[in-house]
């Protein structure tokens, strides 16, 4: 195993102290951090396998993708106009059409833009193919051991009918029931059972890969199954990860069906605790706020997809305030549509602001940071080994130049990270000590072949993406019913305009 000193450099650490070294050393060793601290006479005077001039480099640690779902990298930017539960259907359809190699295919893609912008672990909320072994997630993993990545998997389980999980009406969805039924028969394809027995066959298999349990959302699975998903968490000793008030259209069916909230019901069912990490939370009162500080369990923030899909935008600044860890991700590559996590950061910075309230309140760039990084790797049940760099800790880290159009000027360099980086300056990526990226170029595979790759597997797809999104267009219109239906409703006095609090 291979010793490498980086010294000189400018050491961003995002440890507890979020001290910036000018200059720091790092030490890696092996798969380990052995130093992060300022130059040292003694320790540099030991053997290296690398010494690496850090004085025109900035070191940050790798950043953490804490919710996406790199199933659909072959169909980043195939819609528009599209909320988020059109989307789904919409995009569910040719998904479950996917081969194992076209998983494998798309998965490589999704984490080689991961890799090259600096992301070195994601959370991957997963499903595919129903009809394929636990869903296509061997194809998966084989992929992100291929290529480098860290990653934490789950793959989406669901058992409620995909009509009782949203405020329909029953008139417009008679006229498309057979198209119901076909939507429920993927989405609640997979078992408890067969969850088990993924976990037995992956988890330790690979020491880049953890897994998680996967519940799909709050609003899509029976009681049974949420504490059968909680009873295989514990027996485990791992955590779950959820969607959980994404659209207003969840937020009131919760309240209808269950007669209570989306993190009520969490909390009557003895889900909600610190190893819980739940993507958007955009629909949530400030009671529901205060159970997930409580609980210490972490909301995902992300910006870029809810702004696509309308879904409304997560209300951080009042998460901040109230004690919530909040984390940061990308969301899915079909409806971001990208997997760039410095354009996560940009949007967490931006969207929190407003003349309505003291300036001084705007979250700052070096929470904006922590969030992509410290608190990212917290949801992803990996906040002793990533997201921040410290002695012990794994050996993920992005080098960036300073002979870059974002960092020659030597200003404010967490805001210079967080508002005008975008991983053009990124010069090297590690992952466990392993250099993935350098100079430009994606060490691992070969990424010329990967894109011709991409583009066959795409035009083997089309006949088929194009008759599935014929079936799903069938539920546009009860769906769009809804959407327009629900536009006046409030939810306890939280509306699209109040988000921004």
């Amino acid at each position: 195993m291979s010793r490498i000193l980086i010294q000189g450099a400018t050491v961003v650490t995002l440890n507890a102290a979020d001290e910036i070294l000018t200059p720091g050393d790092v030490v890696v060793d092996g798969d380990r951090l052995a130093y992060v601290g300022p130059p040292d006479a003694a320790r540099r005077a030991e053997r290296y396998d690398q010494v690496i001039d850090g004085a025109r480099l900035v070191a940050i640690p790798g950043l953490v993708n804490a919710h996406t779902h790199t199933y659909a990298a072959l169909f980043g930017g195939a819609s528009e106009q599209l909320p988020l539960d059109l989307w789904r259907v919409r995009m569910r359809a040719p998904v479950q059409r996917l081969s194992a190699e076209q998983v494998h295919v798309g998965t490589l893609f999704a984490c080689a833009q991961m890799l090259r912008t600096g992301t070195t672990t994601c959370l991957d909320h997963y499903f595919a193919n129903p009809a394929l072994p636990y869903s296509g997630m061997a194809d998966e993993v084989r992929a992100m051991e291929e290529v480098g990545i860290r990653a934490a998997v789950a793959y989406s389980l669901a058992d409620l009918p995909w009509e009782d999980t949203l405020p329909l009406d029953a008139d417009e969805l008679a006229r498309v029931r057979d198209t119901a039924n076909w939507v429920t028969a993927q989405e609640t394809a997979q078992t408890l059972d067969a969850y088990e027995g993924f976990l037995a066959e992956f988890r330790g298999r690979h020491p880049r890969i953890t897994c998680l349990v996967g519940p799909s959302a709050v609003h899509r699975l029976s009681d049974g199954l949420f504490r059968g998903c909680r009873r295989l968490a514990d027996q485990y000793g791992i955590g779950l990860h959820l969607h959980v008030g994404e659209a207003k259209a969840h937020a009131i069916q919760c309240r209808r069906r269950f007669g209570t909230t989306l993190i009520g019901r969490l909390e009557q069912l003895d889900v909600l605790r610190d190893d819980v990490s739940m993507a958007h939370c955009v629909w949530l009162t400030d009671p529901e706020l205060d159970a997930i500080a409580r609980a210490g369990a972490t909301v995902v923030h992300n910006p870029a997809s809810n702004l696509k899909l309308g879904s409304g935008v997560a209300r951080v600044r009042t998460m901040l305030e109230r004690g919530v860890r909040v984390a940061l991700g990308t969301d899915s590559p079909a409806s971001n549509d990208n997997l760039n996590m410095w354009e996560s950061l940009r949007w967490a910075g931006l969207l929190h602001t407003s003349n309505q309230v003291d300036y001084r309140d705007w979250p700052s760039a070096r929470q904006v940071l922590r969030m992509g990084t410290v608190a990212s790797a917290h949801a992803c049940g990996l906040a002793d080994q990533v997201g921040s760099l410290e002695a012990g800790k794994r050996a993920d880290l992005v080098l960036l130049s300073r002979d870059s159009y974002h960092l020659a000027a030597d200003n404010n360099l967490p805001v210079q990270l967080v508002y005008c980086e975008n991983g053009a300056s990124i010069d090297s990526v590690y992952v466990d000590g392993q250099l993935v990226v350098h100079g430009g170029k994606l060490l691992t595979i070969d990424e010329d072949a990967l894109f011709r790759e991409v583009g066959l597997a795409r035009e083997a797809l089309e006949e088929g993406f194009a008759a599935e999104v014929a079936r799903a267009a069938a539920l546009e219109a009860p769906l769009r019913e809804m959407y327009f239906r629900l536009m006046g409703e409030s939810v306890d006095g939280i509306s699209p305009s109040a988000a921004f609090s």
